[in-house]
């Protein structure tokens, strides 16, 4: 039997059950689509001509895939701010939404004491802390979501109440059509995903092995897959506490098609996984087919690795719980328990 099937070896690895908070994405899902829907919200929210989403970490991530889910349709800019300061541009036309599942991410609260001083519009996300107090003592609208996760666990939870929030004030169309596909399909990916389907006919786990012993390289094929690359960047960092690297075609072809001549003992070491969906222009088919002939060239076979869904919504989530679980089931093969960072924790002890 293969490490990767090995139930009882796998749960003495995940002492504290990462793998069985990702089996529960659908239910997440479920009770986070609804999120947000309602909220009160005053009328000159109505009147904004920008988007800022402010947060660090798996709360800013909902910041990158809504940008990249609603690029096709948003008249408005959609801005991330990964920062203890806020752009310059805000001010009281801007809709701020500042996202911290603990409610206590420092970045994230100078970022509140900052919009309010420039009388932006706020709608702040947590499940409580710092952040709800501040909100609830300014009449701040917030949404509360369920605080008995992981913030990288909890993607469902924090980006539904932002995208509800913009379908109420009118901001992007109604996307209940796609919510419900984007339900349907999780919840049939979680069965052929989840730790009971055996490696052959499971593509998080075949993909976990393909990467083993490797560096992921993440290669996102249009500005939908950007964001969700850089979220399988975090969950390897993370989860699998390994390094990873990403970039969005075309701008591969720009500049890092260069990087694989030299350093030759070394090209061996890293796994260009391409995240694939529906490319628009013809050019940019041709340049992800000569990249990848390329790549091969150098380094040998890529992975792909593609969406499932007719709807953005649900090819975007998709490629998220796809990624997460590559993570996790990758952190398994090194025998580590996906759960704990005690890096990331030291920081936050000693600031």
């Amino acid at each position: 039997m293969s490490k990767i099937d090995d139930l009882k070896l796998n749960s003495e690895i995940d002492r504290q059950g990462m793998l069985a908070e990702l089996e529960q994405f659908p239910e997440q899902l479920r009770g986070a689509h609804q999120l947000g829907l309602g909220l009160r919200l005053p009328a000159d929210y109505k009147k904004v001509n920008k988007i800022l989403v402010c947060g660090m970490g798996g709360s800013a991530i909902v910041g990158d895939l809504l940008l990249g889910y609603l690029k096709p349709e948003s008249h408005l800019p959609v801005i991330v701010n990964r920062d203890s300061s806020l752009p310059a541009f805000v001010d009281s036309h801007t809709l701020v939404f500042l996202i911290t599942y603990s409610g206590n991410t420092m970045e994230t609260l100078h970022n509140y004491h900052d919009a309010l001083t420039r009388k932006a519009r706020i709608v702040a996300v947590t499940s409580g802390g710092k952040m709800q107090q501040e909100a609830m003592a300014k009449g701040i609208p917030w949404v509360k979501v369920q605080a008995d996760g992981l913030p990288r666990a909890s993607v469902g939870l924090l980006f539904f109440p932002v995208l509800n929030v913009l379908q109420d004030l009118g901001l992007i169309a109604d996307k209940k059509a796609d919510i419900r596909e984007t339900l349907r399909v999780i919840a049939n990916l979680s069965k052929q995903w989840g730790r009971n389907s055996h490696r052959t006919k499971n593509r998080a786990k075949s993909l976990a092995l393909s990467l083993f012993g490797k560096i992921p390289v993440l290669y996102g094929a249009n500005s939908l897959m950007a964001g969700i690359s850089r979220r399988w960047k975090g969950m390897f960092n993370e989860n699998t506490k390994l390094f990873a690297s990403y970039n969005v075609f075309p701008e591969v072809t720009h500049n890092e098609i260069e990087c694989w001549q030299n350093l030759k003992n070394l090209r061996q070491s890293f796994k260009v996984i391409i995240l694939q969906d529906g490319l628009v222009h013809p050019e940019d088919k041709k340049r992800l087919a000569l990249s990848q002939r390329l790549i091969e060239k150098y380094i040998g076979q890529t992975e792909p690795a593609a969406p499932v869904g007719k709807s953005a919504l649900a090819r975007l989530f998709s490629m998220v719980y796809l990624g997460d679980l590559v993570s996790v089931y990758l952190a398994f093969l090194y025998a580590t328990d996906p759960t704990p960072m005690p890096n990331i924790d030291y920081i936050k002890k000693h600031l």
